[in-house]
């Protein structure tokens, strides 16, 4: 084997080492509810969150009203490091009738090229019961990619429901497309349940 192709070899493991030993920072970095002395702030911020997608989004707010509850995340992370990186963020749970019943956490580590930080919000509309009855039991599985609707245009909330979950992503500038979502990533921690 050459030196150079020595070097390279040795280079990529290294780089793969570190990746995998960011893997469990990025995993314990997320509880499912915020600190306790956050939490009503963190309330806050999911409902300016939500007012959003309803400022931007005509319609959802009727899609809201016809579904099961939905989950509001009004800060989420997506980070790459080389080849590490993950998505971070908590939510609120909120049941049909708009009150909060519990927490929610997206922590998902990744593997792969990537350089940057990116944050957004994320509203998660759930469909009927049996979808709230899986997250909240664990047993979300597939992925889910988020709706494009163009901020501030006036257009009718579109986003199919895939898994029995339409999701809308958006950021200061619009909605963002090309954006899947994990499910068996997306936590719940109800409210009777946090210290």
């Amino acid at each position: 084997m050459s030196n150079r192709l020595q070097q390279t070899s040795a280079s990529i493991c290294t780089m793969t080492a570190l990746a995998f030993a960011c893997v469990p920072l990025v995993s314990l970095g997320c509880n499912t509810a915020p600190k306790a002395e956050s939490r009503a702030t963190f309330a806050l911020e999911a409902q300016a969150a939500q007012q959003w997608f309803d400022t931007n989004v005509t319609g959802v707010g009727a899609q809201i009203k016809g579904a099961a509850g939905y989950i509001v995340f009004p800060d989420v992370g997506q980070f790459g490091i080389i080849f590490g990186g993950g998505t971070f963020g908590r939510g609120a749970v909120y049941d049909k009738t708009g009150t909060q019943v519990g927490w929610a956490a997206i922590n998902r580590a990744s593997i792969g090229l990537q350089l940057g930080v990116q944050g957004f919000k994320m509203l998660m509309v759930l469909q009927d019961d049996k979808t709230v009855a899986d997250f909240k039991e664990g047993a979300w599985r597939g992925d889910v990619a988020a709706t494009a609707v163009a901020a501030n245009s006036g257009a009718a909330a579109s986003a199919q429901f895939k898994e029995g979950v339409a999701v809308y992503v958006g950021d200061q500038a619009g909605l963002m497309a090309g954006m899947s979502i994990a499910l068996a990533h997306v936590r719940y921690k109800n409210l009777n349940d946090v210290e």
